[in-house]
């Protein structure tokens, strides 16, 4: 890794110019900052990134490239889905820079792609096997949004799973300067 692995460094990137970070490069996967893309965003995402460059390798997973957003001084929701996970081009989509939104997605990338059963046997299984302490727990809270995360948390834990606090956007209100 260079001497700084977060200078930016200016690369074309399916078919446009872009401001990335080193470390960013050296991923099995490319990774595909979104349009207005505030570099200061990068902070953010270095971890997220990173673990998801770890859960394909270890986890087999062919990826080809990752869609990274910023919403910095946005005031609400965002208007699209945290994550997504596209079969046909083996492609990511992260808007929520969490490692849970990350794991939940390489779930659907492991299983049929709806929330389903297996998706939620998958998600499960990422979650315990690569999330901690508070994470873990949030993440296997956060599953319980769904019918098939409640069966696969009960199953787990033998009782039925806590409401889901509501999904807030981890851009709002969140300022770049710190």
């Amino acid at each position: 890794m260079a001497a700084n692995p977060n200078k930016l460094i200016e690369l074309k990137i399916a078919g446009r110019y872009r401001m990335i970070p080193v470390w960013a490069t050296e991923l099995s996967f490319e990774v595909r900052p979104g349009q207005k893309f505030d570099a200061r965003a990068w902070k953010y995402w270095k971890p997220v990134l990173l673990l998801l460059n770890e859960v394909a390798r270890k986890e087999k997973l062919k990826i080809n490239w990752v869609r990274v957003h910023s919403h910095f001084g946005h005031k609400g929701d965002v208007p699209h889905a945290m994550g997504w996970w596209d079969h046909e081009i083996n492609a990511m989509f992260l808007c929520h820079f969490d490692k849970e939104t990350m794991l939940h997605e390489v779930g659907h990338a492991l299983s049929s792609g709806y929330h389903g059963d297996p998706w939620a046997k998958q998600a499960s299984r990422l979650y315990l096997k690569y999330l901690k302490g508070k994470e873990l727990k949030d993440a296997m809270i956060a599953l319980a949004h769904y019918l098939s995360g409640r069966r696969v948390y009960k199953a787990i834990y033998g009782e039925k799973a806590p409401k889901a606090p509501e999904i807030q956007s981890l851009w709002k209100g969140l300022d770049p300067k710190k």
